[in-house]
């Protein structure tokens, strides 16, 4: 099968390596000429393609001419205002569009759901004044307007490889000590991918990535101090910060089982 992945970074890259040991041949996309390199190393064809917002790079067509599309580029934290990972998103579906792309996964956030202070699901709609990050709202109403098969993937909070839970907070005054967490291993996100490719069910649609455990961001980010050997955040008021506990049925959508299941164990 012939895949793609626009965006081979931190989880992009190690996906495209797993896929290419299944036998499947991928193309994939970055903005960096430097990281072509690497990205031939991992068995995968590099692309140059950049949405700024509009599209541009060097033969990146070639990247829409596929059977399975993969979308992971996720909004700009601080460089770009919400308004302008839309416009991505919109040229994008338009790329999809005119290649007639028959397969879409788009890996998107629980940022779309609200803090409700409780549980939400797959049904919980997006609420802009209590929480919902607009870019991503925004960005999937795009993608939604596509007419290929789409399955949407609204992962927790990325963790894995380098990116340790609680490293960033390190010595630092930090509140929320109580507020449970969302958290999903990379490895997991890698595994649900390469499931979903395997499976043929077209009415998933939309499937929360989230580890079944909510352990609190103390439990976690102090385990992971221990583990790693760096300091612990200084924990401070509030003990509860504005959040929501996100559940998932991934398990039961795709006969899926955790490697991770509990973040104290990343």
């Amino acid at each position: 099968m012939q895949i793609s992945i626009i965006g081979c970074g931190w989880l992009g890259l190690p996906l495209g390596k797993r896929l290419v040991e299944e036998g499947h041949q991928v193309l994939g996309s970055t903005t960096s000429p430097e990281k072509f390199k690497e990205i031939e190393n991992a068995g995968i064809a590099p692309t140059l393609f950049k949405l700024e917002p509009m599209p541009s790079g060097k033969g990146f067509n070639q990247l829409f001419e596929t059977d399975i599309l993969i979308v992971n580029i996720p909004p700009s934290r601080k460089k770009n205002p919400p308004s302008f990972y839309e416009e991505q998103i919109k040229y994008l579906k338009y790329l999809i569009e005119e290649h007639k792309v028959p397969k879409v996964v788009f890996v998107s956030s629980t940022a779309y759901y609200p803090n409700t202070g409780g549980e939400v699901n797959e049904n919980t709609e997006a609420d802009l004044q209590n929480g919902s990050k607009e870019a991503v709202v925004q960005a999937e109403k795009q993608i939604r307007q596509i007419n290929s098969e789409l399955i949407v993937l609204r992962c927790g909070g990325l963790m894995g490889g380098s990116r340790i839970p609680g490293k960033w907070f390190s010595s630092k005054e930090t509140p929320g000590a109580n507020t449970p967490v969302n958290y999903i291993h990379r490895e997991d996100v890698i595994g649900i991918i390469h499931k979903l490719i395997q499976t043929q069910n077209s009415k998933l649609g939309t499937l929360n990535l989230v580890a079944p455990s909510h352990p609190t961001r103390k439990q976690v980010h102090e385990a992971m101090a221990q583990k790693h050997g760096f300091e612990k955040p200084v924990w401070v008021e509030p003990e509860v910060i504005p959040h929501k506990v996100v559940n998932s049925n991934i398990q039961e959508a795709l006969d899926y089982q955790f490697r991770f299941a509990d973040p104290i164990s990343f």
